[in-house]
């Protein structure tokens, strides 16, 4: 199978207009990532509900479960930003048929589309599979840090996306790799452990 890649050299906030639908994807989807206020910038919309989310070799969480603890950590933190330095979109265009997957997409209704859990259906065959890929940095600011320490780690991101053309893309399995010791000791410091 042959396959398009697309690669981009820094932060996120300079993926051209021109860029592969990958790319942009990643652009509309860190600033939710990264966002203290989920109601201003909801992270529901980008994942099916089923995606499983593996961080290291901790066992997966599905989205539904993990997304509504993301949307609770303005709790505790203050600042989160993932500089990106090196992204690859990798379209697996060719990688089309009948999909058998052991999660489904299921149709919102008109009241949960309001609060932003969109949940995009999928017309019978998917017709864009690509893997976005990308090294970053994640800067982390507790608020009961009184020095205000930014805790920096490095972190490789894998994000399989599906969807019927651009629009339509979502997240159906997301891999993150990082030392999460450097976040969890700062952590465990602000709570006075």
């Amino acid at each position: 199978m042959e396959s398009t890649v697309s690669i981009h050299h820094g932060p996120y906030e300079s993926i051209p207009t021109t860029a592969s639908p990958g790319l942009k994807f990643l652009q509309r989807f860190l600033p939710s990532l990264d966002s203290l206020t989920p109601a201003e910038n909801p992270i529901t919309p980008f994942f099916t509900p089923s995606a499983p989310i593996l961080i290291g070799s901790d066992p997966p969480t599905v989205a539904s479960q993990a997304v509504p603890l993301l949307e609770v950590r303005s709790r505790h933190i203050c600042k989160l930003h993932h500089d990106v330095h090196l992204a690859w979109d990798i379209d697996l265009q060719r990688d089309i048929g009948p999909v058998h997957t052991s999660y489904s997409r299921t149709a919102p209704d008109e009241e949960t589309a309001q609060k932003g859990q969109l949940y995009a259906p999928l017309a019978g065959n998917v017709q864009m599979k690509r893997t976005v890929m990308f090294e970053a940095t994640s800067e982390t600011t507790f608020k009961e840090d009184p020095d205000q320490f930014a805790v920096r780690v490095r972190e490789f991101n894998i994000l399989d996306l599906e969807g019927r053309d651009e629009s339509d893309l979502q997240i159906v399995e997301m891999r993150i790799f990082l030392d999460q010791r450097p976040i969890q000791a700062h952590s465990a410091m602000g709570a006075g452990v």
